[in-house]
């Protein structure tokens, strides 16, 4: 069994398994042996109906609730069928071993649990649904042996249950830690238990001696690609019950209420092919079954397949296309040397190329509107000339693509210009835009639409015809280049601003932004604060755990810091064990509130981790500076932060100290 983060050597694994638990691993309660036997089964040993009605039948109770599922409406039989024997001769060995694994794993893993913010029929109810669509995409794409899929699928998060109950932290008190990070939920995981929950349910279910599958899927369903397993059906299995949790996911119905949804590995579109499946059929299918088995546990399910069918088409095509775009768009720049565009700054080339367009074709005026793929809307940026009559009503439109109609969706859809003149259709646009006929060219690049240059002629001017509208689209055509490569350029920059373990700035993007912010204050006299949090004793949990460890702890303050910051103010990591936060437009109390709030949420979450950290807990000091910008510099606001936290250590560590500077640049300490 592999593992991400070093964990690929398995005695790696179990340590960190071994460590995250309250209990060794053969300590656990066992799986339930009636289970473990029925998953087993071979396929031949499965045709023996007296075989598998012996195995229920040996716990009446297990067998009064399989009845009650075999009876139930989605079977449809007229009369109740009485025994498990007649039950298996009927259904088959399938079905009503479905109905017995989901009944033992219900009564061993929800049914016991306590409360917490991990909802264990929101697990279950996951689970389940997870289950059937593995089975269902197995069936599609003519696995041999279906229910194998419905199996591991079933239990694919089993990790997350032994945690909530077994785990030295409980899942719960990690899903409330880690609700604001920002970050993946199995990275966040590695982070505060030192392994991830598929890890922890891979060892887990070795141990009970679960199907060789069910535990290579709890291992993989979450790595980066699947070159690892054995053979290509082995990666397929896996690739299926990845897909089916991520279906799942796209539905609201995660195994916890979180927005990041489940990573998919680079291959899983290759091994399960969308193609080849009806995805309305196979989600119409599930709810049915799903609906019907909801109901024995008490849980309902959303409705509505050809809704859901369109978001899982949706969401997966977006997966598979952005990586590719972005390797087209370096491709592209690295092609063309004839851009016109030099500067990367869309807020000077935009402006300049309207302005040539106007000159060079007598256009009356023009607006830029970019596609804001969050908003899913068609949103102004530029227009030209700037001070144009409704030039700045036009600049605060923003349209929803799923309101468009008329000529304007005939533009986005044939990816050519169009004449979008008055009509029932076309009023709504031409009424936002204030004119009475406009012309709609597409920006693109490699076919990909980037937003929609309008051109609008001035009062009494004749109508654009085709060659101009065509010479446009050329031109339209280069801005979507340069377009594409500003984002690109930000996104490689905003890369290389980023500290890679912590995911928050680093020192040069610390050094910007403080830049830029003393140039405003000095314009606007704005108050700023600056903050300097130091970890206590780190080097404590570096040479007592190891600089893994450590480096889990710098995660959980940085998270800690992300999950408290508006998105208006600044943090980064300002090297070893300290950040840097800067608060935007913020008086003495505010600053100090804030500081104080990160204090205490790094000392709560401490409290949580005393005991994967025993004997060393988890704390932070402050120093803050405030300063209105005048008669001070970056290094002196910084420096008077650090004699703040200076005095913090020295007063007893885990409190926050503030040091003010004034527009006289002397610092001052309240009483």
């Amino acid at each position: 069994m592999t593992g991400p983060q070093g964990l690929d050597d398995p005695r790696d694994t179990a340590a960190a398994v071994r460590a995250a638990l309250r209990d060794d691993v053969e300590d656990l309660p066992p799986a339930p042996a009636a289970a473990v036997k029925l998953l087993r089964l071979t396929r031949d040993e499965g045709g023996d109906v007296s075989i598998i009605a012996h195995l229920i039948e040996t716990e009446p109770a297990l067998a009064a609730k399989v009845l009650k599922i075999v009876n139930s409406a989605y079977y449809g039989f007229p009369r109740n069928i009485q025994s498990i024997h007649r039950a298996v001769t009927l259904l088959g060995l399938s079905a009503v071993r479905r109905a017995a694994v989901q009944v033992l794993f219900f009564d061993s893993m929800v049914r016991r649990g306590g409360k917490g913010a991990f909802d264990r029929l929101f697990f279950w109810q996951h689970s389940l649904l997870v289950a059937i669509l593995s089975r269902g995409l197995g069936e599609w794409l003519g696995h041999p042996d279906p229910d194998s899929l419905y199996a591991a699928g079933l239990l694919h998060d089993l990790g997350k249950a032994i945690l909530e109950s077994q785990g030295r932290i409980r899942y719960s008190d990690f899903l409330t830690a880690s609700v604001n990070s920002g970050n993946p939920t199995i990275e966040d995981e590695r982070t505060f238990f030192g392994v991830s929950h598929d890890l922890v349910g891979a060892l887990v279910c070795e141990r009970w001696g679960l199907p060789e599958m069910v535990c290579r899927v709890q291992a993989m369903h979450h790595a980066p690609d699947l070159s690892e397993a054995p053979t290509q059906e082995a990666a397929r299995e896996v690739a299926i019950v990845a897909m089916a949790d991520f279906i799942a996911w796209t539905q609201g119905i995660g195994s916890v209420d979180t927005l990041s949804g489940p990573p998919l590995a680079s291959d899983v579109l290759d091994l399960v092919p969308l193609d080849q499946i009806d995805l309305a059929t196979l989600l119409e299918a599930a709810d049915a079954e799903i609906t019907e088995i909801g109901g024995f546990y008490g849980l309902e399910f959303p409705t509505s397949m050809q809704l859901r069918a369109r978001m899982v088409g949706t969401a997966i095509s977006l997966r598979r296309t952005a990586p590719l775009e972005i390797g087209q768009a370096r491709s592209e720049l690295r092609a063309s040397y004839t851009l016109p565009h030099h500067s990367l700054d869309p807020d000077e080339f935009i402006p300049s190329t309207l302005e040539a367009l106007r000159e060079e074709f007598g256009i009356g005026s023009l607006l830029m509107m970019q596609i804001e793929p969050k908003r899913r809307s068609l949103v102004a940026t530029h227009t030209w000339p700037e001070i144009a009559p409704g030039a700045y009503s036009r600049l605060r439109l923003e349209l929803p693509i799923d309101t468009l109609s008329g000529d304007l969706v005939r533009c986005l859809r044939e990816r050519r210009p169009t004449l979008v003149g008055p009509s029932a259709e076309n009023d709504v646009v031409l009424a936002a835009l204030g004119v009475t006929v406009a012309a709609a060219v597409p920006v693109l690049n490699n076919g990909r639409l980037l937003g929609v240059l309008w051109l609008v002629n001035g009062p009494g001017a004749s109508s654009f015809d085709v060659g101009l509208l065509l010479e446009v689209q050329r031109v339209a055509s280069e801005l979507g280049i340069a377009l594409d490569r500003s984002r690109v350029f930000a996104l490689e920059r905003a890369r290389a601003e980023i500290d890679a373990l912590t995911r928050l700035s680093n020192r040069a993007a610390i050094d910007r932004f403080l830049d830029q912010v003393f140039r405003q204050s000095t314009e606007s006299g704005l108050r700023f604060a600056v903050g300097l949090v130091d970890v206590d004793r780190f080097k404590g949990f570096n040479d007592t755990f190891g600089h893994l460890a450590g480096d889990d702890v710098l995660r959980i303050v940085a998270d800690s810091l992300r999950g408290m910051t508006r998105p208006r103010d600044f943090i980064g990591r300002y090297g070893g064990e300290e950040f840097l936060f800067v608060l935007v437009d913020c008086d003495a109390p505010g600053a100090l509130s804030y500081a104080e709030r990160i204090r205490a949420g790094v000392e709560q979450r401490g409290q949580l981790l005393l005991e994967r950290f025993p004997g060393h807990p988890l704390t932070v000091s402050v120093g803050v500076a405030l300063c209105d910008g005048r008669g001070a510099d970056p290094a002196q606001v910084v420096g008077t932060a650090d004699r703040a936290l200076y005095r913090a250590k020295s007063d007893g560590r885990n409190r926050v100290v503030p040091a003010w500077i004034l527009g006289d640049s002397s610092a001052v300490s309240p009483a």
